[in-house]
């Protein structure tokens, strides 16, 4: 069961996509951390699979002058440095011990297997999370993923946290996983809360916007937005199924909004 941390605030920032490629410069980055920080964020992710870990390197930098106890760190495990996929016990701690050495910290807060398919969760590997988890080296453990891939990792009762989307698109089966989660008293991070607000391209005002644009044609999201993104965003921090909202911007003006969205959300609760 997952006991929500004192340094586990509503809203995280992913320290992913743009700010692991040089389309972002390394201070811009820290400046939007320090502004997240400044705004009362303290929940950061990131994974080695972004930027062959230059997105972890960037996170464990801005927050070395910071109490390692005020933040909440979590990584990820199982796609490598250079994208490829290894869930083998040796490869997750190799990895992990790679990711503590780019974050700047002894421990993780959460450790999530990032997509695991129910062939991958061996007796070895379990058994390997187990150890990590005992040596204080991993605070939870967590699984990144979407629908049913995530039931058979589930059904161990080894994770306390699941990272998923949380929209308004969702299917009901994906809804109802969120609720079964839930009820077993496992913690949910949100992610992809804007994808019924994105309108998939934008004007590219900055390089960072070209990524982003080209992700949506990968994506194929060229509808128009269903819904603004301060609605989706509010809907995500409201409906009760995510103990955390990870949002991921490069530009501080989108970060201001959806601080004043979860402040909003809070005042009207």
């Amino acid at each position: 069961m997952f006991e929500r941390p004192p340094a586990f605030s509503r809203l995280g920032f992913g320290v992913a996509g743009p700010h692991g490629t040089p389309l972002v410069s390394r201070g811009a980055t820290s400046t939007l951390i320090q502004a997240a920080l400044a705004g009362g964020i303290t929940v950061f992710d990131t994974g080695p699979s972004y930027g062959r870990g230059e997105a972890e390197r960037r996170l464990g930098a801005a927050l070395a002058g910071h109490g390692r106890s005020t933040v909440f760190i979590s990584t990820k495990a199982g796609i490598g440095e250079d994208k490829s996929r290894d869930f083998s016990a040796a490869s997750i701690q190799a990895s992990l011990r790679r990711s503590l050495q780019r974050l700047r910290s002894d421990y993780v807060d959460a450790l999530y297997l990032h997509g695991p398919a129910p062939a991958e969760l061996t007796p070895q590997l379990l058994q390997a999370l187990r150890d990590e988890k005992a040596s204080g080296r991993v605070r939870h453990l967590g699984i990144a993923g979407r629908g049913s891939e995530i039931d058979a990792a589930l059904e161990t009762g080894l994770f306390d946290l699941l990272m998923a989307p949380v929209h308004t698109g969702l299917a009901q089966d994906d809804l109802d996983r969120l609720h079964a989660a839930r009820k077993a008293g496992i913690g949910i991070v949100a992610i992809e809360v804007l994808s019924g607000a994105s309108a998939g391209l934008r004007w590219p005002r900055s390089a960072a916007d070209v990524w982003y644009s080209a992700r949506a044609l990968r994506q194929r999201k060229l509808a128009p937005p269903r819904q603004p993104a301060r609605q989706a965003l509010r809907h995500a921090l409201t409906q009760g199924l995510a103990d955390c909202v990870m949002i991921s911007t490069t530009r501080a003006k989108h970060l201001q909004d959806a601080l004043h969205t979860l402040d909003e959300s809070q005042h009207n609760a």
